[in-house]
């Protein structure tokens, strides 16, 4: 018996700031797997709710489309989403980024739903904000910290507490987990762990990472690589001043790559010549650069998974990854990790790796083997979950 399933895409949307971030890409790999299956085993009805189809990724849009299983309903507003559930007879609700589901009624429906981290909660500011958002915001949120802090724990209680006929709270780290059941004394039978599954990867040629690398004046493994820059939760700011203070010592002796740059960011740096800015990049070219970079360095203060250090690793590609919230999870023993809040201790290991080959033979092989591993559980997890979104 075939159902009305509606699989909500307003909060994993593309941002016009940051087209390429995480819960765009996790959302995209299920999507594409759960129409796969569908199409050959359940036949259900698929309904994607979204507020603009520029806002879906091209591939995604185009399976959508061209598959009688699937339909697409637009909105410009995302609190219509009772009303879509009553008018198509949803019978099963899966939201990749469901959050916000606390603020609607979905009693008479079953949900599914994915919590990725507790960020404003674990790492409501930093000094980073203050560099990359702003005097103003960074002052508030300090000033109000109490109520902002309660104001967060209550949106996602909302959302954890969720009343339907049935739910599945889904999370992406034993983590996020863990920190759920702390704060809300939540059942741990009620949680179910699903890592992010794996992103979709295209092949690049030989002639690509030439041209690649000629049109951007870089060289091939004589780089240290840092993402999304302009995201004051990465820890730009330490990582920026972490480096310059080495180059103003004459220690370092490799360019720095920094992607998902803006002018706020530029700012920060003293050494420019010693940089490269880039803009945030697609996929393929972000392959590039992990697959070349001399090391990754990953200093964010908050993941409730972290793709990033898997991508480099992939390619054996050494990384230097901070050791708080979900991020130890998942590159288990396979890098060199660091205190994120310390700029001494991340000037240590930038040092280490770039002064020790025997260290940086023996990350690369580990990182492969770790990703292997990951990888393997990834795609596990993905289908357990397409199952329990399709399934009867």
């Amino acid at each position: 018996m075939t159902m009305n399933i509606l699989i909500n895409l307003f909060s994993s949307s593309k941002e016009q700031n940051n087209p390429f971030h995480g819960g765009n890409e996790y959302t995209n790999r299920i999507v594409l797997e759960a129409i796969k299956i569908n199409t050959v085993k359940f036949f259900n009805r698929l309904h994607f709710y979204c507020s603009n189809e520029k806002f879906i990724d091209k591939s995604v849009l185009k399976e959508i489309e061209q598959n009688e299983h699937c339909f697409l309903i637009v909105s410009s507003n995302s609190s219509n989403l009772e009303e879509v559930v009553k008018k198509y007879k949803i019978e099963r609700l899966f939201d990749p980024l469901g959050v916000s589901l606390g603020e609607y009624n979905l009693n008479n429906v079953e949900v599914i739903y994915t919590i990725h981290g507790l960020r404003p909660i674990e790492t409501p500011t930093d000094i980073n904000e203050f560099h990359l958002e702003g005097k103003l915001k960074y002052i508030i949120k300090n000033i109000f910290s109490s109520y902002f802090l309660k104001r967060n724990k209550l949106d996602f209680e909302k959302s954890i507490q969720l009343k339907s006929i049935r739910k599945n709270l889904i999370v992406v780290s034993e983590h996020t987990k863990n920190s759920i059941i702390a704060l809300f004394n939540i059942d741990a039978d009620d949680i179910s762990v699903f890592y992010s599954p794996e992103k979709n990867y295209e092949t690049v040629s030989i002639l690509e990472e030439n041209d690649f690398f000629l049109n951007n004046t870089i060289i091939p493994n004589d780089y240290f690589l840092l993402v999304s820059a302009k995201r004051w939760v990465k820890n730009t700011y330490r990582a920026i001043k972490a480096f310059d203070e080495l180059i103003d010592k004459g220690l370092i002796n490799k360019k720095i790559v920094l992607t998902g740059v803006n002018d706020k960011v530029k700012k920060l740096v003293k050494n420019k010549e010693m940089f490269i800015f880039l803009d945030y990049l697609p996929s393929k070219e972000l392959e590039i650069l992990y697959k070349n970079a001399f090391c990754f360095v990953y200093p964010s203060l908050n993941e409730g998974f972290g793709y990033p250090p898997l991508e480099a690793m992939k390619y054996g590609t050494p990384v230097i990854a901070s050791m708080i919230t979900a991020i130890p999870e998942i590159v288990g023993d396979s890098c060199l990790k660091f205190n994120p809040y310390s700029i001494l201790e991340l000037q240590a290991r930038i040092i280490q790796i770039q002064n020790d080959n025997k260290l940086n033979e023996k990350l690369n092989n580990m990182g492969i083997e770790r990703y292997k591993l990951i990888s393997q559980k990834q795609t596990e997890d993905l289908n357990k979950l397409v199952l329990l979104i399709l399934s009867k």
